[in-house]
């Protein structure tokens, strides 16, 4: 049903350039094609017209490569699309900070988020603007909590000038109410989980709030040391049973012991994960 719907709405497209008796293969009706691509989100096919109208024309074409950046920002492409915003930025001066921006913004969603920072940190000192400084502000800690560096993005939102753009201070609000609840996180630490389910097995995992976890290596524990002893206290150290579930214990509480280590940097990634989500969606475009 759906590649029915798509196919139909480019048998219109066509069908309408025909009746108004165009070339389709015009630089306008190729245009108009990239852009109804689009819009429809066809963005690899959209990506393919765009390029065939810049290879084509004389005339200035910054926006095209503009939304061909975004074509290949879409489909995930960011090198592609990195390139194309800076071939932008080299050629024309019309849209250096929405390509600006675009570039920190393409290392952000492809989770090169040090390269985003290196990015921004390196063409901060050439925008004028407030508005636009403020965005790459956002930007810029919006990296660092992906990083888990808290200190560092309320740093960068310290940096924003005063504006009257809601969109920016509700966003750089929002931002900061969850660095600041990273800032603020209570660790588990893993050598105290490890200890104490050392000298009372099971209770490292419940100190990490796994309390069902912690129960269980308790009771597991303790039920084969106490088959081994009884084994040892009837056979003596001959006893097969004693030997094979004094084998198990150990094997459980050495278990125990690492894996309430475990579960101590586990509770801390989780912690930092439900802040992480809690962060608002930037803008793919500024």
């Amino acid at each position: 049903m759906k590649l029915y719907l798509i196919a139909s709405s480019l048998l219109l497209f066509a069908s309408n350039i025909l009746m108004a008796n165009d070339d389709y293969y015009s630089l306008e009706n190729i245009y108009r094609f990239a852009e109804y691509l689009y819009q429809e989100k066809d963005y690899t096919r959209s990506a393919k017209e765009y390029e065939r109208y810049i290879s084509a024309t004389q005339d200035k074409n910054d926006i095209a490569l503009y939304k061909l950046g975004l074509c290949y920002r879409n489909i995930k492409d960011t090198q592609k699309a990195i390139d194309t915003f800076q071939e932008l930025i080299d050629k024309y001066d019309t849209f250096n900070f929405p390509a600006s921006y675009q570039i920190g913004y393409s290392y952000l969603i492809a989770n090169q988020y040090q390269d985003s920072i290196d990015y921004i940190n390196q063409i901060l000192g050439e925008i004028q603007n407030n508005n636009e400084k403020s965005k790459l502000y956002i930007l810029l800690a919006y990296n660092y909590l992906k990083k888990r560096q808290w200190n560092q993005a309320i740093k960068s939102l310290d940096m924003i000038s005063q504006t009257d753009d809601d969109q920016i201070n509700r966003l750089a609000s929002n931002i900061r109410e969850q660095s600041l609840k990273g800032l603020n996180l209570k660790y588990k630490n893993r050598i105290i989980a490890s200890i104490t389910s050392a000298i009372i097995p099971g209770t490292g995992k419940i100190y990490c709030k796994q309390y069902g976890n912690g129960i269980y290596s308790l009771v597991t524990i303790v039920s084969t040391g106490l088959i081994a002893w009884q084994g040892f206290n009837s056979d003596g150290l001959s006893s097969i049973k004693g030997w094979i579930f004094g084998s198990l214990c150990a094997v459980f509480y050495a278990g125990n012991i690492y894996g309430s280590g475990i579960s101590a940097l586990t509770y801390n990634r989780l912690m930092e994960d439900e802040i992480l989500i809690r962060l608002p969606l930037l803008p793919s475009e500024w």
